[in-house]
């Protein structure tokens, strides 16, 4: 214990290399021998007693998500690529959001027949969406919509064509369609949709004004972000590029962030009253990329928070639309035997 104590308070490696050496060092000058084992985990325990710094944390894990996923799709076949990236994400946003949080990989889909394109990042409800997933292949993977909170891209370098495919993307996954109808309350005398928040079971009973729409609400919507790496065009390409391209979609549709760790911040404002938005509602009237920036994932994980906290969706009935079986005529014509 002595001799733990001597090395946590002289030892200071950077690497594990150092430790090698000052095994070396100490097996030569002291009397008894001191195994490798012994030296590491009195320097574990001389860096746990150092400040922890969140910053630098967040900036490494920011950075090897980035090469993870741009070393992910370097693989030769799609389950390679679902492999490795799903193993990135759930090791590392799962541990940083609340715990009915679940993080995947795959296909997000509506009880209308429509499928989006393959996300590479998308969170859902663990504790209440069901998932179906064959053969654990992202491509055959699939997440109903009244389940899922947010879906994302992750880019190394922001280009116009990567921008192409996260506008695409994007819309594949706004223009899927929760099932939401009209319920009559105890409370309210009319028929309205119901909502919940994300994680909970019960709806709530809501007026017209509060009524669950997400065509013109932006908190009923799935929450779309791209994160990327680095910005390969200059501002000014890009945000021309993002103005031309949102004149092709409906403007519910259109992505609500994006963050460049090596940059900054893509947003909506409302120039006139110098306020963010997170989609292109009514009073947005600017799309706003910040000048260079630090802590650009550090946003990103914050409004990922909040999304979790505060948006809303259907009620959890609708998940019955995608298991239950049909009903009606086909239990009458079955095999009949009196009692």
């Amino acid at each position: 214990m002595l001799l733990g104590k001597r090395i946590k308070h002289q030892l200071k490696p950077t690497n594990l290399a150092d430790v090698y050496r000052q095994t070396e060092f100490y097996s030569h000058t002291c009397t008894k021998p001191i195994s490798l084992a012994a030296i590491y985990s009195a320097i574990i325990i001389s860096k746990m007693e150092q400040t922890f710094n969140i910053n630098a944390f967040l900036e490494h894990l920011a950075n090897e998500l980035i090469q993870n996923f741009s070393f992910a799709g370097q693989a030769t076949t799609s389950g390679l690529v679902g492999s490795a990236r799903e193993k990135a994400t759930r090791q590392k946003l799962e541990t940083l959001l609340p715990p009915m949080v679940g993080v995947g990989t795959g296909c997000i889909i509506d009880s209308f027949g429509r499928t989006s394109k393959q996300m590479d990042i998308i969170l859902y409800e663990k504790n209440l969406c069901p998932v179906f997933s064959i053969n654990d292949n992202p491509e055959t993977t699939y997440y109903p919509c009244e389940g899922v909170i947010a879906a994302g891209e992750i880019k190394s370098t922001l280009n116009n064509a990567e921008l192409e495919d996260i506008f695409l993307k994007t819309e594949s996954v706004k223009s899927l369609q929760r099932f939401a109808i009209p319920s009559k309350g105890v409370l309210v005398p009319e028929e309205t949709v119901f909502f919940r928040h994300y994680g909970n079971t019960g709806a709530w009973e809501c007026t017209k004004e509060e009524e669950f729409n997400q065509n013109t609400k932006r908190t009923d919507q799935i929450f779309f972000f791209a994160f990327c790496g680095d910005l390969g065009v200059q501002p000014q390409t890009l945000l021309e590029k993002f103005y031309t391209l949102s004149k092709s979609y409906p403007k519910q549709n259109l992505i609500n962030l994006i963050s460049i760790l090596n940059h900054g911040l893509l947003l909506y404002m409302n120039k006139s009253k110098n306020q963010i938005r997170y989609w292109n509602g009514d009073d947005t009237d600017t799309v706003y990329l910040t000048p260079k920036r630090t802590n650009n994932f550090q946003f990103l994980l914050n409004r990922l928070n909040e999304v979790v906290r505060t948006y809303r969706t259907t009620e959890t009935k609708a998940f019955s639309k995608y298991t239950a079986a049909a009903e009606g005529e086909v239990y009458l014509n079955g095999t009949y035997k009196s009692l």
